[in-house]
């Protein structure tokens, strides 16, 4: 079996539960022998987050891959958190149905771990993050008991709401045992196109002018600073008249190039999203307002980028990979000299402190050296209570999240 390092760290032992039951057991097992633990699902996001202080056991949940319950006329669908996307899909599908979550490899991503990571993508723009797609879920806590929020319905807003809780935890409030998602049908008809430019300045006169036309595109996503590919789906009719509108009047007026992709080149697009979220030992995600123009935020950082560098501009999110450790050129062009943490203070610079960094990805050897997540938010007391609450013994993951969480 391929070694699991949780963000550099090789535990002890690898467990792999086969029902919720006995998860919960292991689960019980450990707490009561106070040895750290943590929970991985397809292993896609292990490098995501600081090294954990201490970790004796792994919780592989890959075997936990059941539909529980599915009913397709509700549009919900209630799932073990080991099901990977793409069993996912599959078993949708026969429905007309989906989940848009965009994860980098749906083959080996898990419910559970695009939902404790918070993975999203280029169709965030239109369908929201996990935190709007889920509507239930069911829990192990650190301490070995089961619990559940949420329920069935879309409609539930009843109690506390864990199941959003849960969203982002990165493991380290307990583990996902069960998710239930609301679904949408799959789009009749999804057209493409990109759009090139003379002046970078247009791109943003081009942003502005979908929500002027309140155009609602699945996705907009910007390529190496220069192509900006929009997406529509949904009846053919709809697609055929944003299309228009796209083509006769924003296009013009934007002073842009547009060309319609065909499938295939549609499919190349998302592979170089996927490659940037994926590939590279160094891999950052730089999130600010949709105003201060993260999107072109990558132009400056000091080292060739492994990937096509893409960006979401209405959302204010851009993905970057490099070989090596990026720095940044200060605002007078001169090299900082210092990696990450220049491309971090030149970030806040650039958005008047509005903008972070994460590093998704880094080497084992700058681990230490590199916080994963930079200065806590201004939320970090109430994050670090609820962490009390649900693990006061500090077992489950501990160290890898935001502020040694």
């Amino acid at each position: 079996m391929t070694t699991i390092a949780v963000a550099g760290v090789v535990p002890r032992d690898v467990v792999t539960p086969r029902s919720i039951d006995e998860l919960a057991q292991i689960v019980r097992e450990l707490h009561d022998a106070r040895k750290p633990f943590a929970f991985v699902g397809g292993g896609t996001h292990l490098e995501l987050g600081n090294a954990p202080r201490a970790l004796d056991t792994v919780v592989r949940m890959t075997a936990l891959d059941a539909v529980i319950d599915y009913t397709p006329e509700d549009q919900t669908i209630t799932v073990e958190a080991g099901i990977t996307l793409a069993e996912l899909d599959r078993v949708l599908e026969q429905h007309g149905q989906m989940l848009p979550l965009d994860v980098a490899d749906r083959a080996r991503s898990t419910v559970g771990g695009a939902v404790a990571t918070n993975a999203y993508g280029r169709r965030r723009q239109r369908y929201g993050t996990a935190k709007d797609l889920i509507v239930g879920v069911g829990i192990v806590r650190p301490d070995g008991v089961r619990a559940r929020g949420g329920g069935k319905v879309v409609k539930n807003v009843a109690g506390f709401d864990l199941p959003k809780l849960m969203v982002g935890s990165l493991g380290t409030l307990g583990a996902i045992a069960t998710v239930t998602f609301r679904l949408y049908p799959i789009a009749q008809t999804t057209r493409a196109v990109a759009l090139t430019f003379e002046h970078t300045d247009d791109i943003a006169a081009a942003t502005r002018a979908l929500l002027e036309r309140r155009l609602e595109p699945e996705s907009v996503a910007l390529y190496n600073y220069d192509t900006l590919v929009v997406s529509i789906g949904g009846t053919t009719q709809g697609v055929d008249a944003q299309m228009t509108t796209l083509f006769g009047d924003i296009a013009p007026a934007c002073s842009a190039r547009p060309r319609e992709l065909s499938e295939l080149e549609r499919e190349s697009y998302e592979q170089r999203e996927r490659a940037v979220r994926r590939d590279g030992a160094w891999r950052m995600r730089v999130v600010a307002p949709p105003s201060t123009g993260v999107a072109t935020l990558g132009a400056f950082v000091e080292a060739p980028p492994l990937a096509v560098p893409v960006a979401y501009p209405l959302l204010g999110v851009a993905y970057h990979a490099y070989a090596d450790a990026p720095a940044a050129t200060g605002t007078d062009g001169a090299h900082d000299g210092r990696p990450i943490a220049g491309v971090r203070e030149r970030v806040a610079a650039e958005t008047r402190g509005a903008g972070h960094v994460v590093i998704a990805a880094m080497p084992d050897a700058a681990r230490g050296t590199v916080d994963a997540w930079g200065p806590p938010p201004p939320s970090f007391a109430l994050m670090r209570a609820m962490k009390h609450n649900f693990d006061p013994n500090g077992l489950c993951n501990p160290g890898r999240f935001i502020g040694g969480l």
